[in-house]
Protein backbone atom coordinates (compact mmCIF):
# COMPACT_ATOMS: atom_id res chain seq x y z
CA UNK A 1 0.00 0.00 0.00
CA UNK A 2 1.17 3.54 -0.70
CA UNK A 3 0.42 6.39 1.73
CA UNK A 4 -2.87 7.31 0.06
CA UNK A 5 -4.10 3.74 0.06
CA UNK A 6 -3.04 3.30 3.69
CA UNK A 7 -5.00 6.38 4.76
CA UNK A 8 -8.06 5.21 2.82
CA UNK A 9 -7.82 1.77 4.39
CA UNK A 10 -7.47 3.24 7.90
CA UNK A 11 -10.58 5.34 7.27
CA UNK A 12 -12.40 2.18 6.21
CA UNK A 13 -11.42 0.48 9.46
CA UNK A 14 -12.70 3.42 11.50
CA UNK A 15 -15.98 3.46 9.61
CA UNK A 16 -16.33 -0.31 10.04
CA UNK A 17 -15.80 0.05 13.78
CA UNK A 18 -18.51 2.72 13.91
CA UNK A 19 -20.84 0.59 11.78
CA UNK A 20 -20.70 -2.47 14.02
CA UNK A 21 -22.78 -1.09 16.90
CA UNK A 22 -25.87 0.14 14.98
CA UNK A 23 -25.92 -3.00 12.83
CA UNK A 24 -25.79 -5.20 15.94
CA UNK A 25 -28.65 -3.18 17.46
CA UNK A 26 -30.69 -3.63 14.28
CA UNK A 27 -29.98 -7.37 14.31
CA UNK A 28 -31.15 -7.63 17.90
CA UNK A 29 -34.33 -5.73 17.05
CA UNK A 30 -35.05 -8.13 14.20
CA UNK A 31 -34.41 -11.19 16.36
CA UNK A 32 -36.67 -9.69 19.03
CA UNK A 33 -39.41 -9.11 16.46
CA UNK A 34 -39.07 -12.72 15.32
CA UNK A 35 -39.31 -13.95 18.90
CA UNK A 36 -42.42 -11.84 19.45
CA UNK A 37 -44.10 -13.18 16.31
CA UNK A 38 -43.38 -16.77 17.36
CA UNK A 39 -44.74 -16.07 20.84
CA UNK A 40 -47.89 -14.49 19.40
CA UNK A 41 -48.60 -17.24 16.87
CA UNK A 42 -47.63 -20.28 18.92
CA UNK A 43 -48.36 -19.21 22.52
CA UNK A 44 -50.79 -16.31 22.79
CA UNK A 45 -53.26 -17.39 20.10
CA UNK A 46 -53.52 -21.00 21.39
CA UNK A 47 -53.92 -19.63 24.93
CA UNK A 48 -56.72 -17.36 23.73
CA UNK A 49 -58.53 -20.43 22.38
CA UNK A 50 -57.99 -22.25 25.68
CA UNK A 51 -55.75 -24.94 24.14
CA UNK A 52 -53.07 -26.60 26.25
CA UNK A 53 -51.27 -27.17 22.95
CA UNK A 54 -52.00 -25.92 19.41
CA UNK A 55 -54.82 -27.81 17.68
CA UNK A 56 -53.78 -30.12 14.87
CA UNK A 57 -55.53 -28.07 12.22
CA UNK A 58 -53.88 -24.89 13.49
CA UNK A 59 -50.41 -26.45 13.24
CA UNK A 60 -51.12 -27.43 9.63
CA UNK A 61 -52.72 -24.16 8.52
CA UNK A 62 -50.21 -21.70 10.00
CA UNK A 63 -47.26 -22.74 7.77
CA UNK A 64 -49.60 -22.82 4.77
CA UNK A 65 -50.81 -19.29 5.52
CA UNK A 66 -47.18 -18.24 5.77
CA UNK A 67 -46.78 -19.44 2.20
CA UNK A 68 -49.27 -16.81 1.06
CA UNK A 69 -47.44 -14.09 3.01
CA UNK A 70 -44.10 -15.11 1.55
CA UNK A 71 -45.60 -15.15 -1.94
CA UNK A 72 -46.75 -11.56 -1.41
CA UNK A 73 -43.38 -10.48 0.02
CA UNK A 74 -41.37 -11.87 -2.89
CA UNK A 75 -43.36 -9.67 -5.28
CA UNK A 76 -41.86 -6.59 -3.64
CA UNK A 77 -38.54 -5.10 -4.82
CA UNK A 78 -35.83 -7.53 -3.81
CA UNK A 79 -38.00 -10.63 -4.35
CA UNK A 80 -37.50 -11.93 -0.81
CA UNK A 81 -33.73 -12.09 -1.13
CA UNK A 82 -31.38 -15.02 -1.44
CA UNK A 83 -32.93 -18.51 -1.73
CA UNK A 84 -31.74 -20.73 1.16
CA UNK A 85 -31.40 -23.72 -1.15
CA UNK A 86 -28.26 -22.08 -2.54
CA UNK A 87 -26.54 -21.86 0.85
CA UNK A 88 -25.52 -18.61 2.51
CA UNK A 89 -25.44 -15.64 0.16
CA UNK A 90 -23.63 -12.38 0.78
CA UNK A 91 -24.18 -10.65 -2.52
CA UNK A 92 -24.78 -6.88 -2.23
CA UNK A 93 -28.23 -6.01 -0.85
CA UNK A 94 -29.87 -2.67 -1.58
CA UNK A 95 -31.48 -1.02 1.45
CA UNK A 96 -34.75 -0.66 -0.46
CA UNK A 97 -34.86 -4.47 -0.83
CA UNK A 98 -34.76 -5.09 2.93
CA UNK A 99 -38.55 -4.83 3.50
CA UNK A 100 -39.16 -7.72 1.10
CA UNK A 101 -36.29 -9.82 2.46
CA UNK A 102 -37.05 -9.29 6.14
CA UNK A 103 -40.81 -9.71 5.73
CA UNK A 104 -40.47 -12.98 3.81
CA UNK A 105 -38.10 -14.37 6.44
CA UNK A 106 -40.24 -13.14 9.34
CA UNK A 107 -43.32 -14.85 7.88
CA UNK A 108 -41.38 -18.07 7.25
CA UNK A 109 -39.59 -18.31 10.58
CA UNK A 110 -42.46 -16.97 12.68
CA UNK A 111 -44.83 -19.58 11.24
CA UNK A 112 -42.49 -22.42 12.15
CA UNK A 113 -40.92 -23.25 8.80
CA UNK A 114 -37.70 -25.20 9.27
CA UNK A 115 -35.11 -22.56 8.40
CA UNK A 116 -32.68 -20.44 10.40
CA UNK A 117 -32.34 -16.69 11.03
CA UNK A 118 -28.80 -16.41 9.68
CA UNK A 119 -29.75 -15.48 6.10
CA UNK A 120 -32.02 -12.49 6.89
CA UNK A 121 -29.49 -11.24 9.43
CA UNK A 122 -26.73 -11.32 6.81
CA UNK A 123 -29.01 -9.48 4.39
CA UNK A 124 -29.82 -6.92 7.07
CA UNK A 125 -26.13 -6.29 7.69
CA UNK A 126 -25.36 -6.01 3.99
CA UNK A 127 -28.22 -3.61 3.39
CA UNK A 128 -27.34 -1.38 6.34
CA UNK A 129 -23.69 -1.50 5.30
CA UNK A 130 -24.59 -0.23 1.84
CA UNK A 131 -26.79 2.45 3.40
CA UNK A 132 -23.81 3.61 5.46
CA UNK A 133 -21.70 3.69 2.31
CA UNK A 134 -24.22 6.02 0.68
CA UNK A 135 -24.32 8.27 3.74
CA UNK A 136 -20.55 8.70 4.07
CA UNK A 137 -19.84 8.74 0.33
CA UNK A 138 -17.22 5.99 0.44
CA UNK A 139 -15.44 5.00 -2.76
CA UNK A 140 -16.16 1.71 -4.51
CA UNK A 141 -13.47 -0.36 -2.81
CA UNK A 142 -14.20 0.93 0.70
CA UNK A 143 -17.91 0.61 0.03
CA UNK A 144 -17.65 -3.07 -0.77
CA UNK A 145 -15.69 -3.72 2.39
CA UNK A 146 -18.11 -1.73 4.54
CA UNK A 147 -21.11 -3.57 3.15
CA UNK A 148 -19.41 -6.87 3.97
CA UNK A 149 -18.53 -5.52 7.42
CA UNK A 150 -22.23 -5.07 8.08
CA UNK A 151 -22.78 -8.77 7.36
CA UNK A 152 -20.00 -9.66 9.81
CA UNK A 153 -21.57 -7.58 12.57
CA UNK A 154 -25.11 -8.88 12.02
CA UNK A 155 -24.33 -12.60 11.82
CA UNK A 156 -22.09 -12.45 14.89
CA UNK A 157 -25.17 -11.71 17.02
CA UNK A 158 -26.27 -15.33 16.54
CA UNK A 159 -23.07 -16.70 18.04
CA UNK A 160 -22.63 -14.28 20.93
CA UNK A 161 -19.44 -12.81 19.49
CA UNK A 162 -17.38 -12.25 16.37
CA UNK A 163 -15.07 -15.27 16.28
CA UNK A 164 -17.25 -17.92 14.60
CA UNK A 165 -18.77 -15.48 12.10
CA UNK A 166 -15.42 -13.98 11.16
CA UNK A 167 -13.76 -17.38 10.92
CA UNK A 168 -16.52 -18.67 8.66
CA UNK A 169 -16.22 -15.79 6.20
CA UNK A 170 -12.43 -15.99 6.33
CA UNK A 171 -12.62 -19.69 5.50
CA UNK A 172 -15.00 -19.18 2.60
CA UNK A 173 -12.80 -16.43 1.19
CA UNK A 174 -9.67 -18.57 1.45
CA UNK A 175 -11.38 -21.55 -0.16
CA UNK A 176 -12.55 -19.49 -3.12
CA UNK A 177 -9.05 -18.50 -4.15
CA UNK A 178 -10.28 -15.13 -5.45
CA UNK A 179 -8.29 -13.13 -2.92
CA UNK A 180 -4.51 -13.60 -2.88
CA UNK A 181 -3.41 -15.28 0.32
CA UNK A 182 -1.05 -12.45 1.26
CA UNK A 183 -3.91 -9.90 1.26
CA UNK A 184 -6.68 -12.06 2.69
CA UNK A 185 -6.44 -10.61 6.18
CA UNK A 186 -6.40 -7.03 4.92
CA UNK A 187 -9.51 -7.68 2.84
CA UNK A 188 -11.58 -9.07 5.71
CA UNK A 189 -10.21 -7.12 8.67
CA UNK A 190 -12.88 -4.35 8.44
CA UNK A 191 -15.59 -6.94 8.89
CA UNK A 192 -13.79 -8.46 11.85
CA UNK A 193 -13.50 -5.02 13.45
CA UNK A 194 -17.21 -4.32 12.87
CA UNK A 195 -18.15 -7.64 14.47
CA UNK A 196 -15.92 -6.83 17.43
CA UNK A 197 -17.44 -3.42 18.10
CA UNK A 198 -20.89 -4.88 17.51
CA UNK A 199 -20.21 -7.35 20.32
CA UNK A 200 -20.18 -4.39 22.71
CA UNK A 201 -23.95 -4.39 22.35
CA UNK A 202 -23.94 -7.64 24.35
CA UNK A 203 -20.96 -7.22 26.65
CA UNK A 204 -21.82 -3.64 27.60
CA UNK A 205 -19.50 -0.70 28.26
CA UNK A 206 -18.63 0.86 31.61
CA UNK A 207 -21.84 0.90 33.69
CA UNK A 208 -24.13 -0.20 30.86
CA UNK A 209 -24.71 -3.99 31.08
CA UNK A 210 -25.51 -4.46 27.39
CA UNK A 211 -28.40 -6.29 25.80
CA UNK A 212 -29.16 -9.89 26.65
CA UNK A 213 -29.95 -11.72 23.45
CA UNK A 214 -30.32 -15.49 23.24
CA UNK A 215 -27.80 -17.25 21.01
CA UNK A 216 -27.04 -20.81 20.02
CA UNK A 217 -26.33 -22.78 23.20
CA UNK A 218 -26.34 -26.31 24.58
CA UNK A 219 -27.53 -27.55 27.96
CA UNK A 220 -24.88 -28.74 30.45
CA UNK A 221 -23.35 -31.92 29.05
CA UNK A 222 -21.82 -34.81 30.98
CA UNK A 223 -18.23 -34.23 31.97
CA UNK A 224 -15.64 -35.49 29.50
CA UNK A 225 -12.09 -35.57 30.80
CA UNK A 226 -10.19 -37.70 28.32
CA UNK A 227 -10.54 -38.74 24.69
CA UNK A 228 -11.06 -42.47 24.19
CA UNK A 229 -10.15 -44.43 21.07
CA UNK A 230 -13.71 -45.78 20.94
CA UNK A 231 -15.04 -42.22 20.84
CA UNK A 232 -12.66 -41.24 18.03
CA UNK A 233 -13.70 -44.20 15.91
CA UNK A 234 -17.39 -43.94 16.74
CA UNK A 235 -17.54 -40.19 16.16
CA UNK A 236 -15.75 -40.48 12.82
CA UNK A 237 -18.38 -42.99 11.68
CA UNK A 238 -21.19 -40.82 13.04
CA UNK A 239 -19.80 -37.78 11.22
CA UNK A 240 -19.99 -39.66 7.93
CA UNK A 241 -23.57 -40.69 8.65
CA UNK A 242 -24.57 -37.11 9.55
CA UNK A 243 -23.03 -35.75 6.35
CA UNK A 244 -24.85 -38.36 4.27
CA UNK A 245 -28.16 -37.51 5.99
CA UNK A 246 -27.68 -33.79 5.37
CA UNK A 247 -26.84 -34.33 1.70
CA UNK A 248 -29.82 -36.68 1.23
CA UNK A 249 -32.29 -34.16 2.60
CA UNK A 250 -30.80 -31.41 0.45
CA UNK A 251 -31.19 -33.65 -2.62
CA UNK A 252 -34.86 -33.95 -1.73
CA UNK A 253 -35.11 -30.17 -1.37
CA UNK A 254 -33.69 -29.69 -4.86
CA UNK A 255 -36.19 -32.24 -6.20
CA UNK A 256 -39.03 -30.27 -4.60
CA UNK A 257 -37.77 -27.01 -6.10
CA UNK A 258 -37.38 -28.61 -9.53
CA UNK A 259 -40.91 -30.07 -9.72
CA UNK A 260 -42.99 -28.93 -12.69
CA UNK A 261 -46.53 -29.42 -11.37
CA UNK A 262 -46.98 -26.37 -9.13
CA UNK A 263 -46.28 -22.70 -9.68
CA UNK A 264 -44.41 -20.78 -6.93
CA UNK A 265 -47.39 -19.65 -4.85
CA UNK A 266 -49.22 -23.03 -4.78
CA UNK A 267 -45.86 -24.69 -4.06
CA UNK A 268 -45.36 -22.47 -1.01
CA UNK A 269 -48.84 -23.32 0.29
CA UNK A 270 -48.54 -27.06 -0.37
CA UNK A 271 -45.09 -27.39 1.20
CA UNK A 272 -46.33 -25.34 4.17
CA UNK A 273 -49.19 -27.80 4.60
CA UNK A 274 -46.74 -30.70 4.43
CA UNK A 275 -44.48 -29.17 7.07
CA UNK A 276 -47.43 -28.71 9.42
CA UNK A 277 -48.67 -32.23 8.75
CA UNK A 278 -45.25 -33.68 9.57
CA UNK A 279 -45.23 -31.80 12.89
CA UNK A 280 -48.71 -33.10 13.79
CA UNK A 281 -47.80 -36.68 12.81
CA UNK A 282 -44.63 -36.47 14.90
CA UNK A 283 -46.57 -35.21 17.93
CA UNK A 284 -49.04 -38.09 17.61
CA UNK A 285 -46.33 -40.72 17.21
CA UNK A 286 -43.78 -39.48 19.76
CA UNK A 287 -45.97 -37.58 22.26
CA UNK A 288 -43.55 -34.66 22.08
CA UNK A 289 -44.19 -30.99 21.22
CA UNK A 290 -44.40 -29.94 17.58
CA UNK A 291 -41.56 -27.51 18.37
CA UNK A 292 -39.07 -30.35 17.87
CA UNK A 293 -40.05 -30.50 14.19
CA UNK A 294 -40.95 -26.87 13.48
CA UNK A 295 -38.60 -23.87 13.64
CA UNK A 296 -34.86 -23.64 13.07
CA UNK A 297 -33.88 -25.81 16.03
CA UNK A 298 -31.83 -23.03 17.64
CA UNK A 299 -34.09 -22.89 20.72
CA UNK A 300 -34.99 -26.58 20.59
CA UNK A 301 -31.42 -27.91 20.44
CA UNK A 302 -31.20 -28.27 24.26
CA UNK A 303 -34.35 -30.42 24.26
CA UNK A 304 -32.93 -32.59 21.48
CA UNK A 305 -29.67 -33.11 23.36
CA UNK A 306 -31.55 -33.93 26.59
CA UNK A 307 -33.95 -36.39 24.90
CA UNK A 308 -33.44 -39.84 26.41
CA UNK A 309 -35.27 -41.93 23.81
CA UNK A 310 -33.38 -43.02 20.71
CA UNK A 311 -36.67 -43.83 19.03
CA UNK A 312 -37.99 -40.31 19.51
CA UNK A 313 -34.75 -38.88 18.12
CA UNK A 314 -35.03 -41.07 15.03
CA UNK A 315 -38.51 -39.63 14.50
CA UNK A 316 -37.09 -36.12 14.98
CA UNK A 317 -34.51 -36.76 12.26
CA UNK A 318 -37.10 -38.15 9.86
CA UNK A 319 -39.80 -35.51 10.46
CA UNK A 320 -37.56 -32.48 10.83
CA UNK A 321 -35.36 -33.55 7.92
CA UNK A 322 -38.36 -33.84 5.62
CA UNK A 323 -39.77 -30.55 6.90
CA UNK A 324 -36.37 -28.93 6.27
CA UNK A 325 -36.40 -30.25 2.70
CA UNK A 326 -39.89 -28.89 2.05
CA UNK A 327 -39.01 -25.53 3.61
CA UNK A 328 -35.84 -25.24 1.49
CA UNK A 329 -37.37 -26.45 -1.76
CA UNK A 330 -40.76 -24.80 -1.34
CA UNK A 331 -39.47 -21.25 -1.69
CA UNK A 332 -39.62 -20.06 1.93
CA UNK A 333 -36.94 -17.68 3.15
CA UNK A 334 -34.37 -18.17 5.89
CA UNK A 335 -31.02 -19.86 6.38
CA UNK A 336 -30.08 -23.53 5.85
CA UNK A 337 -27.62 -23.97 8.73
CA UNK A 338 -29.41 -24.24 12.07
CA UNK A 339 -31.83 -27.07 11.14
CA UNK A 340 -28.84 -29.07 9.90
CA UNK A 341 -27.10 -28.65 13.27
CA UNK A 342 -30.21 -29.98 15.02
CA UNK A 343 -30.32 -32.99 12.70
CA UNK A 344 -26.64 -33.70 13.32
CA UNK A 345 -27.08 -33.53 17.08
CA UNK A 346 -30.21 -35.72 16.97
CA UNK A 347 -28.48 -38.45 14.95
CA UNK A 348 -25.50 -38.61 17.29
CA UNK A 349 -27.43 -38.33 20.57
CA UNK A 350 -29.71 -41.17 19.37
CA UNK A 351 -26.64 -43.39 18.98
CA UNK A 352 -25.25 -42.28 22.36
CA UNK A 353 -28.61 -43.12 24.00
CA UNK A 354 -28.26 -46.69 22.75
CA UNK A 355 -25.23 -47.03 25.06
CA UNK A 356 -23.10 -48.88 22.52
CA UNK A 357 -19.80 -47.22 23.40
CA UNK A 358 -20.02 -43.58 22.26
CA UNK A 359 -20.52 -40.99 24.99
CA UNK A 360 -22.99 -38.15 24.72
CA UNK A 361 -20.60 -35.18 24.89
CA UNK A 362 -18.26 -36.22 22.06
CA UNK A 363 -21.26 -37.44 20.05
CA UNK A 364 -22.90 -33.99 20.23
CA UNK A 365 -19.63 -32.33 19.21
CA UNK A 366 -19.26 -34.68 16.26
CA UNK A 367 -22.84 -34.18 15.10
CA UNK A 368 -22.68 -30.39 15.12
CA UNK A 369 -19.24 -30.20 13.49
CA UNK A 370 -20.14 -32.67 10.73
CA UNK A 371 -23.52 -31.07 9.99
CA UNK A 372 -21.98 -27.58 9.73
CA UNK A 373 -19.17 -28.81 7.48
CA UNK A 374 -21.55 -30.77 5.25
CA UNK A 375 -24.00 -27.88 4.87
CA UNK A 376 -21.57 -24.99 4.34
CA UNK A 377 -18.47 -26.84 3.10
CA UNK A 378 -16.64 -25.07 5.92
CA UNK A 379 -14.91 -27.62 8.16
CA UNK A 380 -12.70 -25.18 10.08
CA UNK A 381 -15.52 -23.00 11.41
CA UNK A 382 -17.59 -26.16 11.94
CA UNK A 383 -14.95 -27.55 14.28
CA UNK A 384 -14.68 -24.18 16.03
CA UNK A 385 -18.38 -23.75 16.77
CA UNK A 386 -18.76 -27.37 17.90
CA UNK A 387 -15.85 -27.05 20.32
CA UNK A 388 -17.03 -23.70 21.68
CA UNK A 389 -20.56 -24.92 22.35
CA UNK A 390 -19.47 -27.56 24.87
CA UNK A 391 -17.92 -25.00 27.21
CA UNK A 392 -15.58 -26.49 29.79
CA UNK A 393 -15.00 -29.64 27.71
CA UNK A 394 -13.86 -27.64 24.68
CA UNK A 395 -10.14 -28.36 25.08
CA UNK A 396 -10.67 -32.12 25.36
CA UNK A 397 -13.26 -32.42 22.60
CA UNK A 398 -11.44 -30.24 20.05
CA UNK A 399 -9.69 -33.26 18.40
CA UNK A 400 -13.08 -34.91 17.96
CA UNK A 401 -14.57 -31.71 16.53
CA UNK A 402 -11.73 -31.44 14.03
CA UNK A 403 -11.99 -35.10 13.01
CA UNK A 404 -15.78 -34.94 12.63
CA UNK A 405 -15.67 -31.72 10.61
CA UNK A 406 -13.05 -33.19 8.29
CA UNK A 407 -15.04 -36.40 7.78
CA UNK A 408 -18.26 -34.46 7.27
CA UNK A 409 -16.62 -32.27 4.64
CA UNK A 410 -15.01 -35.23 2.86
CA UNK A 411 -18.24 -37.24 2.70
CA UNK A 412 -20.35 -34.25 1.61
CA UNK A 413 -17.94 -33.27 -1.17
CA UNK A 414 -17.52 -36.87 -2.33
CA UNK A 415 -21.26 -37.47 -2.69
CA UNK A 416 -23.12 -36.08 -5.72
CA UNK A 417 -24.58 -32.70 -4.81
CA UNK A 418 -27.18 -30.83 -6.88
CA UNK A 419 -25.66 -27.36 -7.10
CA UNK A 420 -25.18 -27.27 -3.33
CA UNK A 421 -23.06 -24.19 -2.99
CA UNK A 422 -22.23 -21.55 -0.44
CA UNK A 423 -21.63 -18.10 -1.84
CA UNK A 424 -18.85 -16.06 -0.26
CA UNK A 425 -18.39 -12.33 -0.51
CA UNK A 426 -15.00 -12.79 -2.04
CA UNK A 427 -15.40 -11.17 -5.40
CA UNK A 428 -16.64 -7.92 -3.88
CA UNK A 429 -13.71 -7.82 -1.46
CA UNK A 430 -11.11 -8.54 -4.13
CA UNK A 431 -10.33 -4.95 -5.19
CA UNK A 432 -8.79 -4.11 -1.83
CA UNK A 433 -6.62 -7.20 -2.01
CA UNK A 434 -4.75 -5.86 -4.99
CA UNK A 435 -4.38 -2.47 -3.35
Amino acid sequence: MNNGQARAYLRTLVLAAALGVPVAFAAVLYETALHDVIHLVWDEVPDAFGWDRPAWWYVILVPAAAGLLVAAAVRLPGHGGHAPLEGLGVEPVRPEHLPSILTAALASLGAGLVLGPEAPLIALGLGLGLLAVRLVGADETSGRLLALAGAFAAISTLFGGPLVAAFLLLELAAASGKIPAQTLGRALLPGFVAAGTGALVFTGVAGWPGLHQGSLALPPLPGYDSVRVADLVGCAILAGVVAAVVVAFRHLAHAVAAQRFLRPTPLLVVTGLLVGTLAVAFRAAADRPVDLVLFSGQSELPAVVAEGSAGVLVLVVAAKGLAWSFSLGGGFRGGPVFPALTLGAAVCVAVADLDIGVRTTPAVVAGIAAAWAATLRAPFSGALIAALLVGSSAAVTTPIAVLAAAVGWLVATALPNPEDRTVGAVEDAAPVASG
